[in-house]
């Protein structure tokens, strides 16, 4: 175990799940990787996001115990049938259709897993939308040296060319949004303590990527452990040579993974958290915050926060400045 998930250990306590009164888990602290992606409505990028969830229930689908029915929208026991098998329906699906994937192991339809895969693509519009497509793994999943987060997300972005994304340590939350919103007021207070921490709602998020910089241009949520910067946005950045010479200027311990399509930035060999009440910061992810601020969304609606309410930027999106 590392010594960042010993300190989440430490500062969150008993806490890495929450129980509702009937025992079942409806938060869970995990590893999660988040890519957004354009156009969702293309077949290649529905052939793909199938592609890649085909590769997640393949490695992890011993884990999971939920699928969403795409006809019924209604959760099916996962392993056999239609909800299991996306190859089956998603290729086929046309361009005026939506689409949504859940899949997660928590013993509650309801519940949160720290095994999961969500995905989201709306039809085609006479505007530009972002589909996305989130996994989750247990904070020590790659603790044998079976793979790693960083592997996980690249494969994901060779297979989508996302625009961006992002991974670390972050919270997973009921599928029901009905749920998960009474239990907002605890993911917050953890995100303001843990400024390492994920607070990821990547329904909202694909939102405000499309136009939330000034001028409504599109941008990224921000930075964290692990970034994903699509061509656009590494153009915009100088380049990737030039990418690459600013971060390594600002700290050695940056890596920067080049794919066809963009680049991964890693801010160094493990994720860390933070912890506010302490003063205590993850420097990686401020330098980086700091570095990427010109791409990083000014305008989102607010999240997580039901009992503050006064401004559609309030929320826990992006504790680094």
């Amino acid at each position: 175990m590392s010594d960042e998930t010993h300190e989440l250990s430490r500062v969150l306590g008993d806490h890495l799940s929450v129980k509702d009164k009937d025992g079942h888990v409806m938060l869970q602290v995990a590893q999660l990787a988040t890519v957004y992606f354009e156009a969702p409505y293309r077949q290649e990028i529905r052939n793909a996001v199938a592609s890649c969830c085909d590769d997640y229930l393949r490695r992890w689908g011993q884990h999971l115990r939920w699928a969403l029915h795409p006809d019924r929208m209604l959760m099916d026991r996962f392993g056999a049938g239609k909800a299991s098998n996306p190859q089956a329906w998603l290729p086929a699906m046309g361009e005026d259709e939506s689409f949504e994937l859940i899949y997660h192991g928590a013993e509650h339809e309801r519940g949160a897993s720290a095994f999961s895969l969500q995905a989201l693509g709306n039809p085609r519009r006479p505007y530009v939308n972002f589909g996305f497509l989130r996994v989750s793994f247990p904070l020590l999943c790659f603790a044998d040296g079976s793979g790693s987060l960083p592997e996980v997300l690249l494969d994901l972005c060779r297979a989508l060319k996302p625009i961006s994304g992002y991974g670390g340590i972050g919270v997973i939350e009921s599928p029901d949004s009905v749920i998960s919103s009474g239990y907002e007021p605890i993911v917050y207070g953890w995100a303001q303590r843990l400024p390492g921490l994920e607070a990821d709602n990547p329904i909202w998020h694909a939102i405000a990527l499309t136009k939330g910089r000034e001028g409504g241009r599109d941008g990224i949520k921000g930075g964290n452990w692990l970034t994903v910067l699509g061509d656009r946005y590494v153009v915009e950045m100088g380049g990737t040579d030039r990418l690459e010479a600013d971060l390594r200027a600002l700290d050695d311990r940056f890596l920067v993974h080049r794919y066809d399509g963009g680049v991964l930035i890693q801010a160094g060999p493990r994720p860390q958290l933070g912890d506010a009440e302490r003063n205590l910061w993850p420097a990686l992810y401020v330098k980086l915050a700091k570095y990427l601020k010109p791409l990083r969304v000014t305008r989102h609606m607010e999240f997580h926060c039901p009992a503050v309410r006064q401004g559609a930027n309030r929320g826990v999106a992006a504790p680094l400045r």
